[in-house]
């Protein structure tokens, strides 16, 4: 595949992710001067059901269809996997609103999550609508169209919710806001690749999808599992309020992580899936998407460590405080991850899903429960941050050494990639310590913007040939 084709699908989907976290976060600010931690606590509580179901959804078929290798392969399997998603996505939705609903009205003690519950379901239900022309844009890495389709909804629930959230709705402001976010793509989304099924389904072409889909839908699970188990603990054993504050140190580190590298690994998963007997293209694609990462994630996870105090007192106000300390831990932890950003969808790429299940499923049950039990008990939000901490470290050892094996990539090489951009913020954040601690500088604006000029200038000058080239295949 061309390297431009490539570059010019991040583009592309970089737009849908700037767009998108512009608005998630404009709207979550606005949201969070409105609302209170205990109504985003409430829909913290559902997240980790929610998560789960709509990992389950689609049964890992897009996933499987992106893989194949010929876009002939893909196609012939359109059908079954859209009318099995159909049928599926119906069967999960009558199981959250009927017996998951209920349940976890029951284990929190919460009586309202009987109704939202159901409510946040509604995306699972639609979700498969979508599959097929979610795939078909992807292999054809026409992510203009998927970056208009979800910018557009965007828009259009976040100003719901704001509306909804400034007359006096309450966590109903944040229900509609998200089960907006999931529906409104779906006919936009057709509208771009005018693909319509046709009423055939096919046992062999089915079993053919599921047997990758499974591992598939099952790493899903337990990543998913991993990301929000942590909801669920923090919900039953510090209640909602606690929870809404920690969902913010949350959204503003791991969610905005995974909003970035989701698009990096979304363009790249079907360039893995194509270069999967080139090693050595494998590994080039790999520290370049790490190398780009670092330079758009590193300097905001840094921003928020120097400047959390502010961000979070000073836009979010004083409701917000017990966020501070967990939102450092977080922003340091993403940093970590991000070593290995791309590990997983490398995996699925090479076609070895299972592999990837049982490393996230090790995971999440020798390291990362225990860690958040006993952090959360004893420590309370901190704990819980540094818990996520561990499970990274965790994570990127394993990673590396899986990268060796499997397409010969050394931890020196993947230092390598990302030394200039730690160089940069290292003396960026220096220059920010300075200049507050021992020259008396206190207006934070001031001192921001300090910390930006100083990190692009010295990215300019080491990094320069990777920006030049970036910018001259972008354009």
């Amino acid at each position: 595949m061309e390297s431009k084709k490539i570059v010019s699908g991040i583009k592309w989907a970089g737009i849908q992710v700037i767009l998108d976290t512009f608005l998630r976060f404009s709207v979550r600010l606005i949201l969070a001067k409105l609302l209170l931690p205990q109504e985003f606590g409430l829909v913290a509580m559902c997240t980790v059901f929610i998560a789960v179901a709509e990992a389950t959804s689609e049964l890992g078929m897009g996933a499987a269809l992106i893989q194949r290798k010929s876009t002939e392969e893909s196609v012939a399997l359109y059908n079954t996997a859209f009318w099995s998603g159909i049928v599926w996505g119906l069967m999960v939705f009558l199981i959250m609103a009927f017996i998951v609903g209920p349940f976890t009205a029951y284990f929190y003690e919460q009586p309202k999550l009987v109704q939202i519950v159901p409510l946040l379901s509604l995306g699972i239900l639609v979700k498969p609508l979508g599959l097929i022309h979610v795939v078909k844009l992807t292999r054809a890495m026409d992510f203009k169209k998927i970056a208009k389709s979800y910018n557009i909804s965007a828009l259009i629930a976040g100003t719901a919710g704001i509306v909804l959230a400034y007359y006096d709705f309450g966590v109903w402001a944040l229900v509609v806001h998200q089960v907006l976010s999931s529906i409104l793509p779906i006919p936009l989304l057709y509208f771009s690749t005018k693909w319509k099924p046709v009423m055939e389904w096919n046992r062999q072409h089915f079993n053919e999808i599921f047997g990758f889909g499974a591992y598939s839908t099952g790493t899903s699970v337990f990543s998913t599992i991993t990301y929000n188990i942590d909801n669920l603990l923090i919900g039953k054993i510090l209640g909602a309020s606690l929870l809404g504050s920690y969902s913010l140190s949350f959204s503003l580190t791991e969610n905005l992580r995974q909003i970035i590298s989701n698009v990096l690994n979304r363009v790249m998963y079907p360039v893995f899936s194509q270069s999967q007997d080139d090693k050595q293209k494998l590994r080039n694609y790999f520290l370049k998407i790490i190398n780009i990462n670092a330079l758009i994630i590193y300097p905001m996870m840094t921003a928020l460590i120097l400047f959390g105090d502010e961000i979070i007192n000073g836009f979010f106000g004083e409701r917000w405080l017990n966020s501070i300390m967990p939102l450092k831990i977080l922003a340091f932890a993403m940093m970590v991850h991000l070593l290995v950003n791309s590990f997983t969808s490398l995996l699925r790429g090479i076609g070895k899903p299972k592999l990837e299940m049982k490393i996230i499923m090790g995971l999440t049950i020798f390291v990362l429960l225990p860690c958040l039990y006993i952090g959360i008990t004893y420590y309370g939000l901190i704990g819980a941050a540094i818990a996520i901490l561990i499970n990274k470290i965790a994570l990127v050892s394993i990673g590396l050494i899986v990268l060796k094996r499997e397409i010969n990539l050394s931890v020196v090489a993947v230092l390598s990639a990302i030394k200039n951009i730690i160089l940069a913020i290292c003396i960026s954040a220096l220059v920010v310590v300075l200049a507050r601690n021992y020259l008396g500088f206190e207006n934070n604006i001031i001192l921001f913007v300090i910390y930006i000029l100083v990190y692009l200038g010295f990215i300019f000058k080491l990094e320069k040939q990777n920006l030049m080239e970036l910018t001259k295949k972008i354009g």
